[in-house]
């Protein structure tokens, strides 16, 4: 039950974090309404919503850097015999690289969602 509320913990704060993002974006797509000239709601809304969805965009690399994670550092039989000695090192370091990849996708991904869900609430409240 202790580690279920630690990763609730870690799944609110990392929710968190990027809602703190999403609003970030909200504020200067409300500075951009004022410096260049007043915004309709729809104008509003829609100027949300392309900064959500370039944010959610921003996980693209991510993703495309997932494709080559299946390359083995076995690949030259010259170099295995030293490879196999280093194993636990190269595995370690490619569980950490993986690990950076998915959290920069996962929150590329909230915060966009949560840009997208405010541009929508901008355009059912104006």
């Amino acid at each position: 039950m202790k580690t279920v509320g630690i990763v609730a913990l870690r799944v609110l704060r990392f929710l968190g974090v990027s809602l703190l993002i999403a609003l970030g974006l909200f504020v200067l797509v409300s500075l951009s309404c004022l410096v260049w000239g007043p915004c309709t709601n729809t104008a509003y809304s829609e100027r949300m919503f392309w900064v959500g969805l370039a944010a959610l965009l921003t996980g693209a690399p991510g993703v495309v850097a997932f494709l080559s994670t299946n390359q083995g550092y076995y690949s030259s039989p010259f170099t295995a015999g030293q490879d196999a000695k280093v194993a636990h090192t190269i595995i370690a370091d490619g569980r950490k690289s993986m690990d950076r990849r998915t959290a920069y996708i996962w929150r590329a991904l909230t915060v966009g969602a949560f840009g997208i869900a405010l541009s929508a609430l901008i355009d059912i409240l104006g």
